[in-house]
């Protein structure tokens, strides 16, 4: 039960195309929502949150400067406070960069990182990613991260085809990996039997190692259910929960 004199943190996750919050209380979520950035309205932004007596500020962001000014902004006017923005560093509660330029490493890939060696002590983990893009993380039991890959998310892989080409429309209501039988079902199927491999090729790789694949990210609900393996997590809060160990 939560107790009236709990801290109160507001911790945001800014990506590429969407802003996630949440209000949280020792182990208690208060409050949470998620608002697409491109149509964003500053002046709505956290109004359900505005009685609530918050006393810390988190965020995680590669929006970008503009919209990080945005959102300090607002959280200035609301509470008074200077928001905390993550960056990332060598070294972060135990997990160790392997970046020859940390600073150059997207902070939420390197909190999400710092959440799995938390979450999953002493154990070789791969994290898959599924956003705007598809992010991989490989951290080892140790806790060094070993690197990783980025490649397009599964819809930007379709906006990349279709973009450029007339009367041709797909969406995720077609996703499947049977053949398509017309053009949009073909893109549509296509990307989403790219993400799949990619899935199945992750996940026999940390079976080997006697290691977990976390899958993650709002993209992440396309690939449940194509794979049962007993070492697959599916963690979808996993950037979030990173803030409580830093």
């Amino acid at each position: 039960m939560l107790q009236m004199n709990e801290t109160q943190v507001l911790e945001i996750d800014i990506g590429n195309s969407f802003a996630k919050w949440r209000v949280r209380a020792a182990e208690h979520t208060l409050l949470s929502d998620k608002v697409a950035l491109k149509s964003l309205n500053v002046n709505e932004l956290f109004s359900a949150a505005a009685q609530l007596k918050i006393t810390k500020v988190s965020i995680c962001s590669v929006a970008g400067t503009q919209v990080d000014r945005l959102f300090a902004g607002r959280i200035e006017l609301l509470w008074g406070l200077v928001a905390e923005f993550f960056s990332v560093q060598e070294s972060c509660a135990g997990v160790l960069n392997s970046y020859v330029d940390p600073s150059k490493m997207g902070a939420d890939r390197w909190l999400a990182t710092v959440a799995a060696k938390h979450l999953y002590p002493n154990t070789e983990i791969c994290i898959l990613d599924c956003g705007t893009a598809i992010n991989v993380e490989l951290l080892s039991a140790s806790a060094v991260h070993r690197g990783g890959y980025i490649m397009p998310g599964i819809e930007m892989m379709q906006h990349s085809l279709l973009v450029n080409t007339a009367q041709v429309y797909c969406s995720a209501e077609q996703l499947g990996l049977e053949p398509g039988l017309d053009t949009g079902a073909n893109v549509a199927n296509g990307s989403l039997m790219l993400a799949v491999a990619l899935l199945e090729k992750l996940q026999r790789q940390m079976q080997q190692q006697g290691g977990l694949l976390l899958l993650t990210g709002g993209g992440a609900k396309y690939l449940l259910g194509y794979s049962e393996a007993a070492n697959i997590r599916y963690v979808p809060d996993l950037l979030m929960d990173g803030f409580k160990y830093i």
